[in-house]
Parts: structure tokens; C-alpha cells; sequence
């Protein structure tokens, strides 16, 4: 066939093969036809984008003019970012099916050879790689690093915290956490899992389902994946910190398609507004000398808006949870386990201010929760007497 894709969202950097790409920034192709577009009225290449399988993710066909020389520079990233957020997905895997018309011809349409995974993941100009995630593909022979910004997450006793993975195999190994002291010398394992038949994508694994209850001397946990070949998966240390008395608990979408979860422990402030409504007034319907006519309000709602803040934050981790405010999901978290949440957004005070050579930052965000919501009649977390046992002793030994 004349239609060729002689450029795709593959890279090799450093050994390592991805087709993962970053589809808030871009999953780019080039198109090429050696076919001639003289005397060929409207001379097109029609594209769309299907699954693994050949099925249409999208049904729309594409069609786009090429430059004279017969090339186009096509980038799906839009389109494929668009899908995700509509089907509340990080990741999908697809193919390209394309073919060229002219008025009066018949299309017929090739695949693509290779598959393509797009995550809902943003990258900046000049990166390594350029919008392709390279660097955080895992599979049997590939090792790759956590979905994470953070340099020391943090990991608190008995609360959710899930570990993003991209894996670029259905099949891979076991997942389980070591915990470390606060020299990160080795103590002891916690669970182990097999991991078999997860999808193709990110993966987002809660650490809790893998902890029996931390070791008093425990100052990390880390998170390990192995393969057939050995580990596959950069260690990925994670700080732990005991329960706090006033919570704030809130998950969200990272800029690399994963999801974190960050609990503010410091005094939050409240404010509560309401809005104006509809005013009128009674009519006067008995004697003036008796009458009690007063201004009324209906149908006016209020909302509910806290502000979080944190501190010893270093600049690296200040502008990890920095993403909080331009991420496109943020949940607080009405439970330990997230079983319960509410979506939330930051609104107000959307920047930060830092200095290069400070490591001790103190960060604030404000959330406004849904109208006519009450956060604090709405959370649960409640520790079992087992778990405030536990979090007991390791808080005394935190501490």
C-alpha cells in the first residue's frame, strides 16, 4: 500500500523500548503516501483509532490533508485524552488504522503493526524522551521507576497509599514491601502477592493490602516488584508517619496518570459562605398592631471551603504535592480505606512561592467541597481496637 506510518510513538533510549506515551502532551505520528495527489479531488488520509483488537475506540474517522511531499504530522494525543477523561480512565492501549481517498475512490484501511499505550500523563518540553514514558515502563526485562514526583512519599499507619506502576505486560511477577529502619536497613518482608492477568497500563496498587502492621523500629516501607529475571521496579521508599488527631485525608490524579493520596496534618481553617438566594417579603395579611411581617430567603445554598497546610516539605516533594492544585481529580477521602469519597476542587491561593536553597517549605491548599456539604459530619475514620493498638505503639515509637 502507497500509505505508510513512517514515524511512531516508539522510543528506544538507554535499551529501553517504550510505546508509552504521555497523551496530555503528545502521541505523535507521520504519515507518508508515495501515491500521487495529482488529478485526485480531495485527496485525503482518513484515520481512526481502534483497540488491540481492531474494534473502534472512537468511532469518528479522521481525515486530514497532507503537505504536498505526501507527509502528515498527526498527533492523537487530544483525541485519546479526551476518551480517557470521558470513559474516567489513565490509560488505554490502541492501534492506528488508516487509509487514503480521493472523491470516487474506495478506502482501504491498514493497522498498525505495533500497539501504542496512551496515559493520561503530562510532560514538559525538552524532557528525556520527549512526551514518551520510557523511563517508568515495567515489564519481565524492563526496569522502571513508581508513577511518583515525590523523592520521600509519605505513608501514614493504617490509611490507604497505593503505588502507580506502568506495566507494559499483562503477566509479570510478585508485588510485595520490605520494611526498613530509619538507617534503610533491611527488617523485615510483609505480604507477598502474585500479580496475574492485570490489564496492559497503570496500574495503582494500595500498599495497605500488603501490610500485616508495621514493626516497631519501622521507618520505611518499600515497595518491590519481581520477575522472572529479578526486580523490575526501582526501590520506591515510602516515609511512614503515625495517625494525626485532625485530619484532612485527599487523594489525587498525579501528573504521571497515577494516583496519591497526602494527609494535612496541621490546623485546618474553615470558612463557610452562603449565597444570597431568593428574597422577598410576607404580605401583611393581619392588624399592624399585632403583625410580625419579616424579609424570608428561599432556595440559597452554602458551601463549605477548608484550607490544608503542611510543612517540611523540600523542594522536590513541594512541587510533587504542588500538583494537587492543577490536578484534574482531587477526592477528599471520607474513610481509611477510601471505600468513601467526595470530589472536591482547589480553588484560591493556586501558587507557590520557594526558594532554591530551602529544604523546609510549608505548603497550603484550599478545597471547596460540594454544595451543602458538611466534610466533618460526613468522614468516618475510626480505628478498630486492633488498629488503635497498633497505631499506638508505633506512634510511640515514632515519636
Amino acid at each position: 500500500m502507497a500509505l505508510t506510518i513512517t514515524s511512531e510513538p516508539i522510543r528506544t533510549i538507554d535499551g529501553v523500548t517504550s510505546a508509552a506515551n504521555a497523551s496530555r502532551s503528545q502521541i505523535p505520528f507521520i504519515l507518508t503516501t508515495t501515491t500521487s495527489q495529482t488529478g485526485k479531488l480531495n485527496f485525503k488520509f482518513e484515520v481512526q483509532i481502534v483497540d488491540t483488537s481492531g474494534v473502534a475506540l472512537i468511532t469518528t474517522i479522521f481525515k486530514y490533508s497532507p503537505k504536498a511531499d505526501g507527509t502528515l504530522f498527526l498527533d492523537v494525543g487530544p483525541v485519546l485524552t479526551e476518551y480517557l477523561e470521558k470513559n474516567g480512565l489513565v490509560s488505554v492501549e490502541f492501534k492506528l488504522k488508516y487509509a487514503e481517498s480521493w472523491t470516487g475512490s474506495a478506502p482501504s484501511f491498514s493497522t498498525s503493526a505495533n500497539a501504542y499505550l496512551a496515559v493520561y500523563a503530562q510532560k514538559q518540553i525538552y524532557s528525556s524522551g520527549g512526551a514518551n514514558l520510557y523511563n517508568y515502563s515495567v515489564s519481565t526485562t524492563l526496569i522502571g521507576t513508581a508513577l511518583t514526583k515525590w523523592s520521600e512519599p509519605r505513608i501514614y499507619s493504617q490509611w490507604k497509599r497505593t503505588v502507580g506502576v506502568l506495566l507494559r505486560e499483562s503477566t509479570l511477577g510478585t508485588m510485595t514491601v520490605q520494611y526498613l529502619d530509619i538507617n534503610k536497613n533491611y527488617i523485615s518482608d510483609g505480604l507477598t502477592k502474585t500479580l496475574t492477568g492485570e490489564p496492559i497500563g497503570v496500574l495503582n496498587l494500595d500498599l495497605q493490602d500488603y501490610i500485616t502492621g508495621f514493626p516497631v523500629t519501622a521507618a520505611y516501607v518499600r515497595a518491590t516488584f519481581t520477575g522472572p529475571a529479578g526486580s523490575i521496579l526501582q526501590n520506591q521508599d515510602y516515609r511512614i508517619y503515625p495517625s494525626c488527631s485532625q485530619p484532612i485525608f485527599i487523594e489525587y490524579l498525579n501528573s504521571l496518570g497515577a494516583y496519591e493520596q497526602y494527609i494535612f496534618n496541621l490546623k485546618q481553617e474553615v470558612q463557610v459562605s452562603s449565597s444570597k438566594g431568593i428574597e422577598s417579603s410576607r404580605a401583611v395579611n393581619q392588624d399592624y398592631a399585632t403583625a410580625n411581617v419579616t424579609n424570608i430567603r428561599v432556595a440559597n445554598e452554602w458551601v463549605q471551603e477548608i484550607i490544608c497546610q503542611t510543612d517540611s516539605l523540600s523542594n522536590t516533594d513541594l512541587l510533587a504535592i504542588n500538583e494537587i492544585k492543577r490536578s484534574t481529580s482531587v477526592r477528599v477521602l471520607l474513610t481509611r480505606d477510601g471505600s468513601r469519597f467526595v470530589q472536591v476542587v482547589a480553588s484560591n491561593n493556586l501558587s507557590d512561592i520557594y526558594s532554591t536553597d530551602n529544604a523546609n517549605n510549608g505548603f497550603a491548599l484550599q478545597l471547596q467541597m460540594p454544595n451543602n456539604f458538611n466534610l466533618f459530619e460526613a468522614v468516618d475514620y475510626t480505628l478498630t481496637p486492633s488498629q488503635m493498638h497498633q497505631n499506638v505503639a508505633f506512634t510511640a515509637a515514632y515519636n
